[in-house]
């Protein structure tokens, strides 16, 4: 079965699989992704990790600017956050949480991911989850940008 994915508008994407033609937005064609990568590596008797999937669309939170990051972190819970964080173990997110919010909640978070344990698998996922989901709906507003390589100005 062939499956294509055509960019039609910002935030609109075709994604044909075999007959079938639907419209989606980038989160659903993210989740796509995740849902094909999983499939794949069922397929070769290999275990995917979902929760991985959605830790790597956490990482997007690198490539916001500082005001977009602050929008980020007023929308979504703080729980959440440290979750990532904790899961990701990657220092230039942490840095970057860190540079973006108030000296109070910096040591909040800080004094969470030092002290606190990292939730059970299945809550885990649930705030990752959360959070991309919260990430991909500001996004989709048009009250956040992501900025990569990619990212072309007129």
């Amino acid at each position: 079965m062939k499956v294509g994915i055509q960019k039609v508008h910002e935030n609109e994407w075709l994604v044909q699989m075999g007959c079938a033609i639907m419209r989606l937005d980038r989160f659903s064609v993210e989740l796509l992704s995740i849902t094909l990568e999983h499939m794949l590596a069922l397929a070769h008797g290999e275990n995917h990790s979902t929760l991985k999937s959605y830790i790597k669309l956490g990482l997007k939170l690198k490539q916001l600017s500082p005001n977009d990051m602050q929008v980020v972190i007023r929308e979504i819970n703080n729980q959440d956050l440290v979750a990532l964080l904790g899961l990701a173990k990657d220092q230039s997110l942490t840095n970057k949480v860190l540079e973006n919010v108030g000296a109070i909640l910096a040591k909040q978070i800080e004094s969470d991911l030092l002290n606190n344990p990292l939730p059970e698998h299945e809550e885990a996922k649930r705030c990752v989850q959360r959070l991309v989901e919260k990430l991909f709906e500001l996004d989709s507003n048009g009250k956040i940008e992501f900025i990569d390589e990619h990212t072309q100005y007129i």
